[in-house]
């Protein structure tokens, strides 16, 4: 308890002195607080052992305070584990759980946030509740964003998000700006191009879609995609105006 006292004492002093903008403010508190301790002793100077006892509480409460922060980045790590096992379970809902508490411990992380947000999305395939459903979009959505704040070129939160935009919410024209990001990160994204062509598509930009299609044409390495960009150019030729 004397160890406590002392601890606070300092600890109190360290609050006060602090925050002051100036020399001559801190002098002032450190002045008027050390006589009032001095104030305790009859000889009127704080003794050694008094020094030493609050150094002994500091060294204490920061090992204590160490053990704390490894303990929680531990647990951290244990639940951002547990969203991946749900994720490989399709557990979603139990993964959207363990990823709000691993957030917690690792609030600037944004795979998490793109975890909670795969998640989120994948449980509103899940629901027929078209309340519930909308809840959880809506949630995708804002840890999709979430995860862009902390890391504007984090490539599969831009296509999860642009997927979003124009499959789930109806707003195409906000995923191109997304698009056009990620395939200038990544010029070789054919999922990002086709799905950039169809929103150029439905812009009434057909010529932009049909770049889009040529460069995928030329480009990919896959039969399937250079096929598919192809018979989408053709059609757009013919006057076809789908995705």
């Amino acid at each position: 308890m004397k160890n406590k006292k002392y601890l606070i004492i300092f600890l109190t002093l360290i609050a006060l002195v602090l925050p002051s903008g100036c020399s001559k403010g801190r002098g002032i508190w450190l002045d008027n607080l050390t006589a009032a301790e001095k104030k305790e002793f009859e000889g009127g100077e704080i003794p050694e052992e008094r020094i030493e006892n609050l150094k002994e509480g500091i060294s204490a409460y920061t090992k204590e305070v160490e053990r704390t922060v490894k303990a929680s980045k531990q647990i951290g790590i244990y639940y951002r584990m547990l969203v991946l096992e749900y994720m490989s379970l399709e557990m979603y809902g139990e993964a959207v759980k363990a990823a709000e508490e691993a957030v917690r411990y690792f609030p600037s992380n944004q795979l998490l946030y793109y975890y909670a947000a795969v998640s989120s999305a994948q449980m509103s395939m899940a629901v027929f509740d078209e309340e519930e459903k909308g809840r959880l979009i809506i949630a995708a959505e804002e840890h999709y964003l979430r995860a862009l704040r902390l890391d504007p070129s984090y490539k599969e939160a831009l296509y999860g998000l642009s997927v979003l935009y124009v499959f789930e919410l109806n707003r195409p024209f906000d995923a191109e700006p997304l698009l056009e990001r990620l395939v200038s990160l990544s010029s070789k994204n054919w999922d990002a191009m086709f799905l950039l062509a169809r929103v150029k598509i439905i812009r009434g930009d057909v010529e932009a879609a049909m770049d889009l299609y040529m460069i995928i044409e030329e480009g990919a390495k896959d039969t399937e995609a250079r096929e598919k960009a192809a018979e989408n150019r053709r059609r757009l030729l013919g006057g076809f105006t789908g995705g």
